[in-house]
């Protein structure tokens, strides 16, 4: 702080602000600092307290030893050189309970730091945010030691979970990511996943799995595995998924009495990425009449039109729309006011955009299928718990 010298003393110039953006930093450090100093008194004096009457109720009754410094992190920061009074011989098994307020917030911490990562911050962020507002030092090793502990601390894990037999609808899909240990031309594993809608609007993640392929056995064994939980499929009326043959074969040995509905956005996208560029746009314009039928009859109508016209030209194209298309029609058997909602897998999607922004920060790449499928699980527990949606 600038000083100035007048008749022989020191005069303490007032602090000059620039603007009131300065003047309310200035407030808030001041405020910051004045709370840190009285919650490191505060935490002092407590401690002292509690062991004066811990020390009476003792038959050796314990001399006091000075004291040491402990370090607390608090909502205002981390709070430095918080002096800790101490017996002689330690407390043994009479730690004062005020000391547990270092245990508490050394676990929120964790927990706050664990949260960002599953948030999608990169570790290099994560880090900066932690040294600048909890003036910790966080190594990436660190990072990944705190989130593999949320998530194996979890009390309910996704596939530990039993399940209500209320589902109405199921939705099925798969998320490619790559995971080292299948040989040095095998790097990728799909992590399959099962979306639940309940008649209330209610939706969550009931389980997943890691596989090198989108095979029958694969799917038959989650499915199978969401069966034995409680998912019986008694209120069951529709599972959604992507035109996959192995997921097909699994719906029908597990829930052979289950309609199938083949997701009609996947089936357009097949077959605009086998039309040719100079085509793709009237091609589109003319798939519209399929997605805004009325009726099963329409619907086929229209894409019968459609291949009608174009099969000489995009011959590719005409043949995956045709491939299994009664399947995309499922949805009719319906009540209007749930078209939209069972006739695509887009309510997966959503959780699928989540975990490639998260999974993002680490490449989308994991070291081990282990390694993936706890990340992973902490993605889709923390979407569940924080998402879900109506």
């Amino acid at each position: 702080m600038a000083t100035q010298i007048h008749s022989n003393k020191t005069i303490k110039k007032l602090p000059v602000f620039d603007d009131q953006k300065d003047l309310l930093q200035f407030l808030e450090r001041s405020l910051t600092d004045n709370l840190k100093q009285f919650i490191r008194v505060s935490i002092s004096s407590l401690v002292k307290a509690e062991m004066e009457q811990i020390r009476n109720e003792m038959q050796d009754q314990p001399h006091f030893n000075g004291y040491y410094d402990r370090n607390l992190i608090s909502p205002f920061g981390k709070i430095e050189s918080v002096s800790i009074p101490r017996f002689r011989g330690g407390f043994q098994d009479n730690q004062p309970t005020v000391l547990n307020s270092f245990e508490d917030e050394k676990d929120r911490t964790w927990k706050l730091l664990s949260d960002m990562h599953l948030l999608g911050i990169s570790q290099r962020k994560v880090k900066y945010l932690a040294t600048k507002h909890l003036g910790l030092n966080v190594s990436n090793k660190a990072v990944k030691e705190a989130l593999h502990e949320l998530v194996m601390d979890e009390s309910a894990q996704i596939n530990n979970q039993l399940l209500t037999d209320d589902y109405e609808y199921l939705f099925m899909d798969g998320i490619w990511e790559k995971v080292k240990g299948g040989g040095w031309d095998n790097t990728k594993a799909v992590v399959l996943c099962v979306v639940g809608l309940k008649a209330d609007g209610s939706r969550s993640l009931i389980g997943f799995t890691l596989a090198r392929a989108e095979d029958e056995n694969s799917w038959r064994d989650l499915l199978a595995d969401i069966k034995r939980r409680g998912l019986s499929g008694n209120s069951l009326s529709l599972i959604t998924m992507d035109d996959s043959a192995g997921a097909k074969a699994a719906i029908d040995h597990i829930y052979p009495q289950v309609p199938i509905q083949n997701c009609l956005i996947h089936k357009l996208r097949s077959v605009m990425c086998k039309t040719s560029y100079s085509h793709r746009a009237a091609v589109t314009e003319d798939l519209k009449a399929i997605t805004n039928a009325n009726s099963p009859d329409e619907a086929t109508v229209a894409a019968k039109a459609i291949v009608k016209k174009w099969y000489i030209q995009e011959e590719k194209a005409m043949n995956s729309l045709k491939h299994n298309f009664e399947y995309c029609l499922t949805y009719f058997q319906f009540p209007r006011k749930d078209w939209h909602k069972i006739r695509t897998t887009n309510i997966i999607e959503r959780e699928f955009r989540e975990v490639r922004r998260r999974t993002k920060v680490n490449d989308h790449s994991f070291n081990d299928f282990e390694s993936a499928r706890r990340y992973h699980e902490g993605i889709f527990q923390y979407l569940n718990t924080n998402y879900p949606a109506k």
